[in-house]
């Protein structure tokens, strides 16, 4: 019985007779096609209204920067500096909204690499397969082909728990230095800096944390300092009060300034609102969540996905975007695809 049972968890990779790098590669093509198709799709649509809210405040921003304006003194938007100067590059080349989707493709594409051969890695190639394929659709429904700043921060979010779980040396340095690379793009990231602090502790790393912190501030100090030394001291605090000193005002107040947050006061409407939030990935995170209720025996690396996938979904509670679902998507296909590990 145990015989056969190796055989069944062994066959979907018998199914394809080729070697594990073939596979890695066929994996990539087709997760590169179907971005691709997606990116193409989009591209119909990125003039539309419903589409390009926040991405337009983006590329007012942009604007500001291209032109020779002062960021943050000319133009108000509350998220940290790096989508802003990343979008002022096709502003420039006169391919704003192309040019921002073929971005965003690249940053999905990197991302199902990193989901791919994380999942390969731990469960087999199968797996891999599984995991990348789940977060390249799923993210679609999670507005992850909008020129948003999620597909920017999942990238090096998950560089980061490449770095930190998967290299051999474990490479905390460079951990802290991604993670502090997906904050420049949005706030939220900040919480894989305790989420990365948790992995080091499960894995004996404590007292390695400082390096992990000294990579997280790092890209931070030189992305602020830029904006001091380059637009001046009132530019330099603007973009740190914008960036991170607006956070009580945005979670208790409906405006800031001139830029509405969008904050549902209504606890009912906040109800109904997670419920429709939550629906598009019913599937996914029953099927994730029951593998884990089945099988408890998680190891540090799969305690450090489940944390990552609940404290990623638990910001929907502050607002109920479906672009918020793109940061714990990648950990809850880990999740899936953990069942359909083989050994390998």
């Amino acid at each position: 019985m145990k015989a056969e049972a190796r055989v069944s968890q062994e066959q979907p990779d018998r199914l394809i007779n080729i070697s594990d790098r073939q596979y890695f590669a066929c994996c990539i093509l087709l997760f590169a096609l179907i971005i691709g198709t997606i990116v193409v799709a989009s591209s119909l649509f990125m003039t539309s209204a419903w589409t390009t809210y926040d991405t337009a405040r983006f590329y007012a921003m942009a604007d500001v920067i291209v032109k020779g304006a002062t960021p943050y003194l000319d133009f108000q938007d509350p998220k940290p500096p790096l989508i802003f100067f990343t979008l002022a590059l096709p502003t420039l080349l006169g391919q704003k909204y192309l040019g921002g989707l073929i971005l965003v493709g690249l940053c999905n594409l990197a991302s199902a690499i990193l989901v791919t051969k994380m999942a390969c890695e731990l469960y087999g190639r199968f797996s891999g397969f599984i995991a990348g394929l789940l977060f390249t659709v799923n993210i679609a429904f999670a507005q992850g082909y909008f020129i948003l700043t999620e597909p920017f921060t999942v990238t090096f979010i998950l560089l980061a728990t490449y770095l930190a779980g998967f290299t051999e040396k474990k490479h905390y340095l460079w951990a802290g230095i991604s993670a502090g690379i997906a904050i420049g793009f949005k706030q939220y990231a900040l919480l894989s800096v305790p989420l990365l602090a948790f992995l080091m502790w499960r894995n004996g790393d404590l007292r390695k944390v400082p390096s992990l912190l000294a990579g997280v501030l790092l890209p931070l100090i030189v992305i602020f300092a830029a904006i001091f030394l380059h637009y001046g001291v009132e530019a330099g605090v603007a973009s740190l009060n914008w960036s991170f000193g607006v956070a009580a005002t945005y979670l208790t107040e409906e405006n800031m300034g001139t830029v509405t947050s969008y904050r549902t006061t209504d606890p009912l409407m906040l109800c109904a609102n997670l419920a429709m939030a939550a629906s598009v990935f019913t599937s996914l995170l029953v099927f994730a969540l029951a593998g884990v209720v089945k099988d408890r025996r998680l190891d540090a690396l799969e305690q450090y996905f489940l944390l990552s996938a609940v404290g990623f979904a638990l910001t929907l509670a502050i607002r109920q975007y479906l672009h918020y679902w793109v940061l714990a998507l990648p950990f809850f296909a880990f999740l899936c695809a953990r069942q359909f590990r083989n050994g390998r």
